[in-house]
């Protein structure tokens, strides 16, 4: 057996893979069990934003889950309770629901937070999902987003204030002239700030820019989670 080999049955053995949905151990290489398996969405979550510069066809956005239950619970984990570990099963769950679609992309970006916020929280969970995602896509993942300022927490606001809220809050960095590009984040609730992310990435040249989040909470009710 190789060094490589030892070295990965040994993390195997101290952090066995668990289940997204119920947290049961499960073999290495799988994301859900059995019976998990059996409850999973046969498409991505689909949603279009009209967006300037998208075109007429909008601003697509997939997800792979519903952001309750179970996954709910490992998104909490992953960004309020520094597991960082799952980021990697969830950037491969990311990067099997976009493999169908009949799309292409130069690179993978993200939807980043302040760097002051990503200074408290020691790191940004939507960079280690776009970075463990362009990983199995073999993409090159770039930082061509910066959040220039705090804004209010957007579940606390309507619709339109979310819209407002996010404005002026992104810019983009040189490099998205001409790409297609992946723009990953944690979840999409109303798609203000995944879309004015887009619109920054489309303002500065992007080709396409196609959005791809972890979970859908369009329908879920949010109350309590600033308290996380």
């Amino acid at each position: 057996m190789s060094g490589i080999g030892r070295k990965e049955r040994l993390i195997s053995w101290l952090f066995p893979a668990r289940c997204l949905l119920c947290d049961r151990v499960i073999p290495a290489g799988e994301l859900f069990c059995r019976d998990c398996e059996k409850k999973l969405p046969e498409r991505p979550f689909t949603r279009k934003l009209a967006l300037p510069g998208a075109g007429a066809e909008g601003f697509s956005v997939y997800s792979s889950m519903s952001y309750e239950g179970g996954f709910r619970k490992s998104i909490h984990r992953l960004k309020f309770r520094g597991q960082k570990s799952i980021a990697k099963p969830m950037g491969r769950l990311l990067a099997e629901s976009i493999r169908d679609r009949d799309l292409s992309f130069d690179a993978v970006t993200w939807v980043p937070m302040t760097e002051k916020k990503r200074r408290e929280r020691g790191y940004d969970q939507s960079e280690l999902l776009a970075r463990a995602a362009a990983k199995e896509l073999k993409l090159p993942c770039l930082p061509l987003l910066q959040k220039v300022r705090e804004n209010k927490t957007q579940h606390e606001l309507s619709g339109r204030q979310r819209q407002q809220n996010v404005k002026g809050a992104y810019r983009a960095e040189k490099g998205a002239e001409g790409k297609a590009l992946l723009l990953i984040d944690d979840i999409v609730t109303t798609g203000a700030t995944i879309g004015e992310c887009a619109k920054m990435l489309y303002a500065a040249g992007a080709k396409r820019a196609t959005g791809l989040c972890a979970a859908d909470a369009r329908e879920v009710r949010l109350e309590g989670e600033k308290t996380l």
